[in-house]
This record gives structure tokens, sequence and C-alpha cells, in this order.
């Protein structure tokens, strides 16, 4: 049976969103050693930062390196001014 349009477009429609929960609720701590290490190979420009061999270039762990994909623009403005020339 064909799905109508407002049903099959209703995930993109504001209010419908799902939000992803996590598996606990800790959170994780991100020092600047460790926001450094995440912009080192960002701008080696070698990887896509999706890319799992990305964070194997680090000594993060997967949820440090998620942490820091949500929290980049907050963690760069923090942290990120040193870079800036």
């Amino acid at each position: 049976m064909k799905r109508k349009t407002y049903e099959r477009n209703r995930g993109f429609m504001p209010g419908f969103r799902t939000k992803i929960k996590r598996k606990n609720n800790m959170s994780i701590d991100i020092t600047k050693a460790k926001f450094n290490q995440y912009k080192t190979v960002q701008k080696s420009g070698m990887f896509n930062m999706f890319d799992p061999k990305a964070r194997e270039m680090t000594t993060l762990t997967k949820d440090e390196w998620v942490t820091i994909m949500q929290d980049y623009e907050k963690l760069n403005a923090a942290w990120g001014k040193d870079d800036e020339n």
C-alpha cells in the first residue's frame, strides 16, 4: 500500500524529530589536549572526520570523538582561538 505524501515526509517536518538517546547518562570529559588531537587530524585533511580511521590516529575513545563532533562549535569557541592566524 502506498503511503501518502504527508506520511512519507513526516520525518522532515518540524516537531516530528526523534531525539537520540544515549545508552548511559554519563558525561564525557573533554580536555583541551583531547580537542587538540581532534583538530590535528582535522587540519591534516587526510580523513573525513566521520571515518573511523580518523579516530584511530588519536588516543580518543569513540564516545569522546562523538562528543567532540557534537559539541564542536562550543569547544572550538573555547579552545580553537589559538589556531586562528
